[in-house]
């Protein structure tokens, strides 16, 4: 555990807050009257007016009609009238070695000649802390980090021992069927594999540091051979499954998606995106009883960056980190050689991007098929900022069919199954206190799921404001 302390990390540990040997604990925290939601109960049960709920340390200790529960001899009572409490948010894919600027891709667009990469990587680890805080104040409290260099083994590190920072779970570099040699500045976070033995032998790498997942980034282009890369994501899962790891699997083709469930997939992290799902790939889906996540803002948001129609949202310009929405303005002359052909096309015509309709086609029937579906942004691409971002994918859902109930479930309770912890995702005695209490009913429309009053982590209060203070 050492090897986590060391390095970069080391300042960054030291400058975070920790508890007082010997304090006394907390008080017990009652809020009184508050509609509590169940994002896993379906019709009336969904939503419990006039609730109590006691937390006591890190857990809720009672769940219940206000008349009939009984509030704790020196509790701190929050007057929940008016308010809505639901669990707190899970967003299930995340990149924390990307950032959300234009800077943090030079492999889609080369803009070193205005930010090198390497100054974006030291920028963008220095400000970890403050990255962790914008989680927390848009309600998550816990994140999926499914790919990134070895460097996010400490970013897990350093989220344990933050009282200001969501969950983390994490994985190491991508097992990847290309290079990525634009983003190699010595811990690179995409390895290209050519055989499954080299497969195993990068998964053997990735478990001393103890992975939550194993991840592969499935890219099959004209001339791949998909029986041979099929293969590797096979070796891949089969080391993975015998250390007791799943396999997170980016798959954005039928062809591949199918490919990859055949090959022992637990859990795609992004949409099919390029056909209708069909019923092998449901039966596939089904028989492996996998994770689906649809990630449909993201190549939007890489849209609307590049073409510089990119505009914070509301709730962006609130809880975002302003540093990051500076660098979300395409430079001036962006479109010379820096950029791609693709790219600068893009730029000259000013054009916004279009709705991934398939990929929002095939979240419903995914999901009407039984599927589990998880939220998740891709956060720290291109223009899918971390933090805020998980309300314009939530909103996406909405409007690709699911209920405002559905797409919350989405976020906590099948959250909480990407993260492994099924004491998070609900609102019930015995699990841990991670709660949102919200000035709107996130039941009729998901944008009210961005107005939080209060975030609880590990039963702990933080007022938004408060967090994001630290950012201006």
């Amino acid at each position: 555990m050492q090897f986590f302390l060391r390095g970069p990390v080391t300042a960054l540990l030291t400058a975070l807050p920790l508890a007082s040997l010997g304090a006394a604990p907390a008080p017990p925290i009652a809020i009184v009257g508050a509609t509590v939601i169940h994002p896993e109960l379906v019709g009336a049960a969904t939503s419990a007016p006039d609730t109590t709920v006691i937390i006591s340390g890190k857990h809720i200790t009672a769940v219940g009609p206000t008349a009939s529960t009984a509030v704790p001899r020196g509790a701190r009572v929050i007057d929940g009238h008016g308010k809505w409490v639901i669990p707190g948010l899970i967003d299930s894919h995340v990149h924390f070695f990307q950032s959300g600027n234009l800077y943090t891709r030079p492999d889609v667009v080369d803009l070193n000649a205005f930010v090198p990469y390497a100054q974006e990587v030291k920028r963008n680890t220095a400000r970890l802390p403050l990255t962790f805080r914008v989680w927390l104040a848009s309600g998550v409290t816990g994140v999926a980090d499914v790919g990134g260099p070895l460097w996010n083994f400490k970013v897990r590190a350093a989220a344990r021992a933050s009282d200001t920072a969501p969950r983390v779970a994490a994985t190491g570099p991508l097992i990847s069927m290309v290079d990525r040699p634009q983003l190699d500045l010595g811990d690179p976070p995409i390895i290209k594999i050519t055989s499954p033995q080299a497969a195993r032998e990068l998964v053997r790498r990735e478990l001393a540091y103890k992975p939550d997942f194993i991840k592969v980034w499935y890219i099959h282009r004209p001339g791949d051979e998909l029986a041979a890369q099929e293969g590797i994501v096979r070796a891949t899962a089969e080391a993975a499954h015998a250390a007791g790891l799943r396999l997170a699997v980016h798959a954005t083709e039928l062809e591949t998606a199918k490919s990859a469930l055949r090959a022992g997939a637990d859990f795609l992290v992004h949409s099919v995106q390029d056909a209708p799902v069909d019923e092998e790939f449901l039966a596939l889906a089904r028989a492996r009883h996998i994770l689906y996540c649809p990630t449909l803002f993201v190549y939007m948001g890489y849209g609307y960056a590049l073409s510089g129609t990119w505009q914070p949202t509301e709730a962006e310009q609130r809880l975002a980190d302003p540093e990051i929405l500076k660098g979300l303005h395409v430079p001036e002359n962006a479109g010379s050689a820096q950029v791609p052909e693709r790219m600068a096309k893009l730029i000259s015509e000013h054009r916004e991007p279009e709705l991934p309709t398939i990929a929002m086609q095939n979240l419903m029937t995914v999901w009407n098929a039984g599927i589990t579906v998880v939220m998740g942004t891709d956060a720290g691409n291109i223009g899918t900022v971390h933090g805020p971002s998980v309300f314009r994918e939530m909103q996406l859902m909405q409007r690709a069919g699911l209920t405002p109930q559905q797409v919350l479930k989405s976020a906590t309770v099948n959250g909480a199954a990407t993260l492994g912890l099924h004491e998070l995702g609900s609102v019930g005695a015995g699990k841990l206190a991670d709660l949102v209490l919200l000035d709107a009913d996130p039941l009729t429309d998901t944008a009210n799921l961005s107005h939080a009053r209060a975030v609880f982590k590990d039963g702990r209060e933080f007022e938004p404001k408060e967090l994001m203070s630290a950012l201006h």
